[in-house]
């Protein structure tokens, strides 16, 4: 009880009978892929929110951006063999949808001589936002505080992802994972591919550890005594 109350009250120290480390531990990649087997990379079934100021979220192209993305960083990170699919028109706008076509994936894996097929669904939105806000300032004339309004513009980036994995041979879905960011700056009309790459750098470990195997810190405490 005593050893428990100090590392409580300690939590980031080393005293009789208690040490803090901080270790790492190994996490396994979300779905085991051999390294001989072939992937194919296939679109992304895409919904754009049309009320965004002036729609700017659909003069991004994400599918393709998210593809060549994807790509580098699988071609970079991993032995994967990757194989181009060729023109594709999915079998649906969802999730759900994409997940009941199970002959459609046996299809394209056929066709493409994969083992496994990656897709999904994406949603990108942006919106810029304006409006006042209250603050502090001290005039230099007489030294007092007084209160005036400032015009605070920003643009805000939501990039929202499902990725699946889908067997090949069955058209079973192996593992779904969804994947959320937002990105805001203070700046109204920021660029639309720069605000989606800041999103997708953010998800870059999340979405490798679908792939690759990762390292996770973690706190555990030894009693010397």
């Amino acid at each position: 009880l005593i050893a428990a109350c100090l590392i409580a009250a300690f939590p980031l120290t080393a005293f009789a009978g208690v040490l803090e480390v901080k270790v790492k531990l190994p996490l396994k990649p979300k779905v085991v892929i051999g390294e001989n087997d072939k992937i194919t990379i296939a679109p992304f079934a895409v919904t754009v929110d049309d009320e965004s100021a002036a729609n700017r979220s659909a003069k991004v192209d994400v599918q393709a951006e998210f593809a060549r993305y994807l790509r580098k960083q699988l071609a970079k990170n991993t032995k994967l063999q990757l194989v181009d699919p060729g023109a594709v028109q999915l079998p649906g706008s969802d999730i759900k949808a994409l997940a009941e076509d199970k002959d459609f994936w046996i299809e394209l894996a056929r066709r493409t001589g994969s083992d496994l097929v990656i897709s999904g669904v994406i949603d990108f939105s942006i919106e810029d936002k304006a409006g006042y806000r209250t603050e502090e300032y001290v005039s230099p004339v007489d030294g007092r505080t007084y209160y005036r309004q400032v015009l605070v513009e920003s643009t805000g980036f939501i990039f929202d992802i499902v990725v699946a994995i889908f067997d090949g041979e069955t058209g079973e879905k192996l593992l779904e994972e969804n994947f959320r960011d937002f990105k805001e700056f203070d700046q109204r009309n920021y660029d639309e591919i720069l605000g989606l790459f800041e999103n997708l750098r953010s998800l870059e470990t999340q979405v490798l550890s679908i792939f690759v195997a990762q390292e996770t810190s973690a706190t555990r405490f030894l009693f010397t005594e």
